[in-house]
């Protein structure tokens, strides 16, 4: 459905197992974190608000009802979590489509508390630009506020080719920017800063700009704020594209086989750039997971 793209998966029962099992295969295969495949479920491309709070609990549900199967199994000794996903409300990608500041705000709170009762951490992923991401900071802290609580967030964003937000504002002041702001809620702890569905290239640019800045590298590491990254495999995509115009998927990239994102990207993340977090956005596969996930055994091993 080009329309509600991965929601179709929420929408149709039929799915609901079908998206379990991808789940469990990705827990299978080494990772230690999912998201909930709420990432689609959002007004842009046309669900009502009770719609919004139905799929985004089902999500949940799913997402949790697969780390809890992983875990039973007695070959598992590693917890594993679920990461809520709070996608981007229009279009990905589009810092200059992103809605008025309050009624995003509105639609993430909804979003957030929907998902509270299942996910470890809310993750706002894909944002394309720093106010983007507030209206993410701001509507889970408000949850968090209303339920007296604190809450967990992860944020990512995706980069351009030159490693700077979708806005062209440079990745290293932005970054200072939402640091700045996630001091100033109480209840909510910014677990991380990621990047991720762009090319890998672009995120190496992006580690490169952070490392090379000193006092921001400072400011993370006093802060416990991880760095993080989940490349796409997708062919360059174009800065006006959108779903609602798009007539077929992006095509896939045939140069990032599971040793290639390994030897040219993920190694050179942690080893260099110090990057904790390492996952896959758009093409990634378990069959990546696996890979990176021996090579990281390897590592422990020597």
């Amino acid at each position: 459905d080009r329309k509600i793209w991965s929601a179709t998966a929420l929408v149709h029962p039929q799915y609901h197992d079908t998206l379990e099992a991808v789940h469990c295969s990705f827990l299978k295969n080494g990772s230690r974190a999912v998201t909930t495949n709420s990432y689609g479920v959002v007004p842009g491309v046309g669900f009502e608000e009770t719609e919004i709070t139905k799929y985004m609990d089902l999500a949940g549900q799913i997402a949790r009802r697969a780390v809890k199967k992983h875990e039973s199994s007695d070959t598992v000794t590693n917890p594993c979590f679920v990461f809520g996903s709070l996608g981007p409300l229009v279009e990905s990608y589009r810092a200059d489509l992103i809605l008025p500041h309050e009624e995003g705000v509105k639609c993430y709170r909804r979003a957030c508390q929907a998902l509270l009762p299942y996910a470890d951490a809310m993750l706002g992923e894909t944002m394309s630009c720093i106010k983007e991401s507030l209206q993410v900071l701001d509507g889970v802290a408000e949850v968090a506020e209303e339920k007296k609580q604190q809450l967990s967030i992860l944020i990512s964003y995706t980069l351009d080719s030159n490693g700077n937000f979708r806005d062209g504002q440079v990745v290293t002041q932005g970054i200072q920017q939402i640091l700045e702001q996630a001091k100033t809620k109480n209840n909510v702890k910014l677990l991380g800063i990621l990047f991720n569905c762009c090319e890998p290239e672009a995120l190496t640019i992006a580690l490169e700009k952070i490392n090379s800045d000193k006092d921001l590298v400072n400011i993370l590491s006093d802060s416990d704020v991880l760095l993080g990254a989940y490349a796409n495999r997708l062919t360059q995509v174009d800065p006006n594209w959108s779903l609602a115009e798009s007539e077929s998927p992006q095509p896939f990239r045939k140069d990032l086989n599971e040793r290639h994102y390994w030897e040219d990207f993920v190694q050179q993340w942690i080893d260099k750039y110090g990057v904790k977090m390492i996952g896959g956005c758009c093409g990634i596969t378990p069959e990546h997971i696996s890979y990176i996930q021996r090579e990281l055994d390897k590592k422990m091993e020597g």
